[in-house]
């Protein structure tokens, strides 16, 4: 597999080392963490800890809003009921006052729904809580819950849903949006750039999204002090992407994929929606899918592009009409230890084991029962754990197609819910390019401790210490730290740049040759990846036995690390190195730069087993750093060149085997020195 593919164009290069020194300084900014505690102050921490009985919850930013809210509703209820300070009321309130206030807010606001006063009744609890710092007991509770008995005959409330819920059919649909293209004549004159913006949304709106999912709904905070009040100014909030929290093309991937029945290049949009309801506390991102729909005005993806192109907002730069968003084709492979080999194949992210017992849990359900189903993962049926961590977040299902009432597209909705959406055979788990690591500026936090580091090794007018030593120790492991931090950070940065990028830029394909050094396991790939769908019978049970011949024989191969790069050349079929350059596959005369006790091992390939160094003094340091120290403890010493070894040639001194070596062979090991002190004689 390549390293790094070497045709990305110099200002590709230029976006990511611009994109990624961004991110490190925003990173360097927000990473700054308080000095560790020492164990008096740990003990000082757990003597206040253990003085409070009560956290507060970490509620949500509309949880917030809510409490704020119900805050000025209790400080009227106060006010009216002449109850004093509000803080001193709700410390000592009780069920009374709870059911008083409850009654209160029926007769002062305009209440219908039993359901809306016990949706204030919960954030009355909320409130109660955040500030008397208990929860409202459970009794207590349960006994103004009954209250309603009271309330309801008193202030005519009906029942929640008692009107019904309206649910939306595709003709109603249908007939929305033809009204809002050809008939609202209340928005289309006055603003006709945002005309696309209601069918975008109603579009969504079949897939169940909420529409803070799909645009900026949020509740604003109060502007009287409540908010303060209640939870101070400084707050602990989510971190967020630096942008509103509704649907953003950022959310939305357009892919062209070939279609696994018919094989044509298709348009298919991937969406991800966020922001749902308790996203802060609960994040659930869910995933869905849409294609091409046969009646445009329910085309989700055409409405899409439209948008798209209208904002200018395509990674491609030169999409810009209509005509070449639809003609887009897909002209490259790329379908939109382990991890190491995910990354290396050119997976988008890195998986594991996990990933297959999630696939295998998500392929069983709904075939299965849900019994059968959590016995198969060893779960607790009462817990969910399925439906908690394991299902997928990508929905498999063609919502778009059902709800339209045409033919579900199955086989793409399959295709989309895999485990990666892209796939790049050029990618690798290394592929940072060379001019991206020489042209990326220095880290300013390893700049100061090498300076340091200097500044210390540089004081030479005094004698370092223990001190000394020990400190600069430390802060070269600080420096190699760093720089290992940094380097994964630039290659995991990269890698996210590469995918999100690749499909805008405009480059012909290579597919980069296979070369296999045993031709067993070349033999084999060829049987396992290219083997017939329809075959049968005999020829399937002699492809059986020859698979069981190669994988037998494949076990007694040995296949070293590869000492050079496979390059980017034309597309060829796989083929296996010729094994033999020449009559004589090892002869007696050897060059300079081979070692013989590798030629011997016939576990290795040929490419291995005749591999030649680079210079002579590499191949002496190499059995220097390898063999000498065996070889001298050894009592029997054999040359295992396959035409010495079939003479038995044994050597008693590691002298005798490298006169062998030279004479026979033409290899001149390095013979070493004697060391001879020198012995000083002290007269008295």
């Amino acid at each position: 597999m390549p390293a790094a593919p070497r045709s990305i164009s110099n200002d590709s290069h230029n976006d990511f080392i611009k994109r990624f020194t961004e991110r490190e300084s925003q990173k360097r900014v927000t990473k700054k963490r308080p000095k560790e505690l020492t164990a008096a102050q740990r003990a000082g921490l757990r003597r206040q800890l253990r003085d409070v009985r009560f956290l507060k919850p970490a509620y949500a930013d509309n949880s917030k809003i809510n409490i704020a809210g119900i805050l000025r509703k209790w400080k009227k209820y106060c006010e009216s009921s002449e109850l004093g300070l509000w803080k001193a009321a709700i410390e000592t309130a009780n069920k009374a006052m709870a059911m008083d206030f409850l009654d209160y807010l029926c007769d002062t606001y305009k209440i219908t729904s039993s359901g809306t006063s016990w949706e204030y009744f919960r954030q009355y609890k909320q409130l109660y809580s955040s500030v008397s710092g208990r929860y409202i007991d459970t009794n207590d509770s349960k006994e103004i819950h009954k209250h309603d008995a009271i309330l309801i005959p008193r202030y005519g409330l009906r029942p929640p849903n008692a009107d019904g819920k309206p649910v939306l059919g595709i003709d109603d649909l249908l007939a929305l949006l033809t009204f809002n293209l050809a008939y609202d004549t209340s928005v289309f004159p006055l603003e006709a750039h945002r005309v696309q913006l209601p069918g975008v949304y109603l579009g969504l709106a079949y897939t169940g999204a909420r529409p803070i999912e799909i645009i900026d709904n949020e509740k604003s905070r109060p502007k009287d002090g409540s908010w303060e009040e209640i939870f101070g100014p400084n707050l602990t909030e989510t971190t967020g992407r630096g942008r509103p929290k509704a649907l953003c093309y950022e959310d939305v991937l357009l892919m062209v994929v070939r279609h696994p029945d018919t094989g044509t290049d298709v348009l298919a949009i991937s969406i991800k929606f966020i922001h749902h309801k308790g996203v802060d506390n609960k994040p659930k991102p869910t995933i869905f899918f849409f294609t091409m729909a046969r009646k445009v005005i329910l085309c989700l993806i055409t409405v899409i592009i439209s948008q798209a192109l209208r904002d200018q907002a395509f990674a491609i730069r030169n999409l810009i009409s209509a005509g070449e968003g639809f003609q887009i084709r897909n002209k490259s492979p790329s379908i939109c230890d382990m991890e190491r080999q995910t990354l290396d194949a050119g997976f988008e992210r890195a998986f594991g084991p996990k990933a297959f017992r999630r696939g295998a849990a998500n392929a069983v359900n709904g075939k299965a029962s849900d019994a059968v189903r959590d016995q198969m993962m060893r779960h607790d049926p009462k817990w969910a754990t399925f439906n908690s961590a394991y299902i997928n977040e990508k929905v498999q299902f063609d919502i778009q197609n059902v709800v339209l009432d045409e033919p579900s597209e199955d086989g793409l909705i399959r295709l989309f819910t895999h485990m990666s959406l892209m796939r790049d055979p050029r990618a690798a788990q290394d592929m940072v390019p060379e001019e991206v690591w020489s042209s990326l500026p220095p880290d300013p936090e390893i700049e100061e401790l090498e300076r340091q580091r200097a500044e210390l090794k540089g004081s030479s007018y005094r004698i370092k210490d223990r001190d000394d030593e020990e400190m600069l120790r430390s802060l070269s492991k600080q420096i190699r730290a760093k720089r290992a931090e940094r380097d994964k950070r630039i290659r995991s940065e990269y890698r996210e740049f590469y995918f999100h990028n690749r499909p805008t830029w405009e480059e012909d394909y290579v597919t980069p040759i296979i070369e296999l050094h045993i031709a067993e396991r070349a033999e084999l790939a060829e049987i396992l990846v290219n083997q017939p769908d329809r075959l049968a019978g005999e020829e399937l049970k002699q492809l059986r036995v020859r698979t069981v011949e190669l994988i037998v024989a494949l076990c007694h191969k040995r296949e070293t690390a590869k000492r050079r790069t496979l390059r980017e050349r034309a597309p060829a079929n796989v083929r296996v190195k010729e094994e033999s350059p020449g009559p004589d596959l090892f002869p007696l005369l050897l060059e300079r730069t081979q070692y013989p006790r590798y030629i011997g091992d016939e576990g290795q390939s040929y490419e291995e087993r005749t591999f030649r160094y680079c210079r002579p003094a590499v191949m002496y340091d190499h059995f220097d750093r390898k063999h000498r120290k065996e070889l001298r403890g050894a009592k029997q010493i054999s040359c295992s060149h396959p035409k010495c070894s079939r003479e038995a040639l044994e050597f008693k001194y590691l002298n005798h085997f490298k006169n062998h070596m030279e004479s026979v062979h033409r290899i001149k090991l390095r013979r070493r020195a004697v060391r001879r002190e020198a012995t000083v004689l002290i007269r008295p």
